[in-house]
């Protein structure tokens, strides 16, 4: 049986009869529709090709949006034109933005960022968003684009990426929420989200993830401590002075906080933060916190009332400090917070995993609720 040709002379002396917008829409339709059938001729093919061509480039907004909803669908849509009509106006690009099968993740990446707020809309709607692709999307921090992201289910995501969004739109139900809900939510990301989120959300979330009330308490309270170092990271000694006293005033002034701050190379923190909890003049405490021996780490910890399970990695911290010659210059931080990482990894093999704040969240789970210590004497 012969196969339909694309355009059929009577197609041709209808548009030549009647080149209106309607019929340039309805060919259009009927030659997007008849592309991908493997039958027709390779000059059928290229002829096609040139009609949908020259039809992508039509000034009326109709025709080419006609031509974008006929084309949205079919693999086999030639690129050139899928392409064109996904820069064209966001009416037009919509469809294609969001079912074409023909645009790449390079496409789409390359789109969201240079795409308007609807396009990128358009695109965090797609039926299957892959990790790149969710990045480039979060990255445009608008919350609507990640709401409607959250809310898809064909969407995937690297774990990091949603411990961000959770930590930067806590608050915010329009992403949380679906973000909450989603299937496929990490265990390593619940804690982000656990602190993102109250009341019913919260509820929830312990309930479908099986998380005792203690341990969410806990969750909570690392999460608070991971923004509060990400925070010091960015103030002057003034302003850390004031944030150590609120700290302090409200109870906040944790081993765990301080331990968190050191191993993520936050040492002027840390020693700032000792020296105000243990009330001894700051040259004392330093000279402590930077003795080679065994009693100078552990008598501070002693005076603090810290938890003696936690002395290993204070000294373990303390000691990439006096190799590296830790002076804060550029790329310190970074180096200081490689070699923890490795050193956890080396010291304790039960931990696993390739970030270091990651590391010290399940550390902090594992660490005692009281703290007892040996009492040493500090004249």
């Amino acid at each position: 049986m012969a196969h339909e040709s694309v355009l059929s002379a009577f197609d041709v002396a209808a548009l030549a009869s009647d080149p209106s917008p309607q019929s340039r829409a309805a060919i259009g339709a009927k030659v997007a529709s008849r592309f991908d059938n493997v039958l027709i001729t390779q000059r059928e093919r290229e002829l096609a090709e040139a009609i949908l061509t020259q039809l992508a480039k039509d000034t009326v907004v109709a025709v080419r949006e006609s031509l974008a909803k006929s084309l949205s669908c079919l693999p086999g849509a030639p690129k050139t034109v899928i392409l064109a009509l996904a820069d064209d106006i966001d009416e037009i690009a919509a469809p294609i933005l969001e079912d074409s099968p023909v645009l790449t993740d390079a496409d789409l990446i390359a789109l969201v960022r240079r795409g308007s707020f609807a396009k990128q809309i358009a695109i965090a709607g797609r039926a299957s968003i892959s990790t790149d692709l969710s990045d480039a999307l979060v990255e445009t921090d608008n919350r609507r684009v990640v709401a409607r992201l959250m809310k898809n289910p064909g969407a995937h995501f690297n774990d990091n990426t949603l411990a961000w969004v959770a930590d930067h739109y806590a608050g915010d139900e329009s992403v949380v929420e679906p973000l909450v809900h989603r299937a496929d939510l990490p265990s390593s990301v619940v804690e982000h989200v656990l602190s993102a989120v109250s009341g019913e959300l919260q509820a929830y979330l312990m309930e479908r993830h099986a998380i005792a009330p203690d341990v969410a308490r806990r969750l909570i309270t690392d999460a608070h401590e991971r923004n509060l170092v990400n925070f010091v990271s960015e103030i002057d000694a003034g302003e850390m002075g004031r944030l150590i006293d609120k700290l302090m005033a409200k109870g906040q002034l944790t081993a765990s906080l301080i331990l968190r701050a050191l191993c993520m190379g936050e040492v002027m923190f840390a020693e700032a933060a000792l020296t105000r909890i243990v009330e001894l003049p700051a040259r004392k405490v330093w000279t402590l916190l930077l003795d080679k021996g065994p009693l100078g780490l552990r008598a501070l910890f002693a005076r603090a009332r810290f938890p003696e399970d936690l002395l290993p990695t204070f000294r373990m911290a303390i000691e990439i400090y006096r190799e590296m010659e830790y002076n804060g210059a550029e790329g310190d931080k970074a180096r200081f917070r490689l070699l923890m990482l490795e050193r956890l990894l080396t010291s304790q093999p039960d931990l696993e995993g390739d970030d270091l704040d990651f590391l010290l969240s399940r550390m902090a789970l594992t660490a005692p609720k009281a703290p007892h210590a040996e009492h040493w004497v500090i004249q």
